[in-house]
């Protein structure tokens, strides 16, 4: 499975990659949401895992990018500020299921299974 990861907290993103490789998943990086649509414009992925708080373009815009570029694919949204607007705004956006950060090996390798799996929200 490839993965597509965009955060812009380095920290997060060597946690996701660790978690997600242990896992036996590809994991590909992106910083920024001008970086992440280029790589959806030339590579394949299997999900995208993106995070809200960014700078310049948030995580909505990305999900919103996803669906345009990628419609089908698959979005986890990764977010420390997990709220009831905050999940009407992803569910609006497209999103197909939440991760509250910090989170831990287990929750996000369970987050992925239900994303990949039967379950949607």
């Amino acid at each position: 499975m490839k993965i597509l990861v965009i955060d812009d907290d380095h920290i997060v993103v060597l946690s996701c990659c660790r978690i997600l490789e242990a896992e036996g998943m590809s994991v590909d990086v992106a910083n920024s949401v001008d970086v992440a649509e280029q790589m959806l414009e030339t590579r394949p992925y299997d999900l995208v895992l993106t995070d809200i708080k960014m700078p310049e373009r948030d995580g909505f815009e990305m999900i919103r990018q996803v669906k345009n570029i990628c419609p089908g694919l698959p979005v986890l949204m990764m977010t420390g500020y997990l709220t009831e607007r905050t999940i009407e705004k992803g569910r609006a956006a497209g999103v197909d299921d939440f991760i509250g950060k910090p989170f831990t090996p287990v929750e996000l390798t369970a987050a992925v299974g239900r994303v990949m799996g039967e379950f949607k929200f």
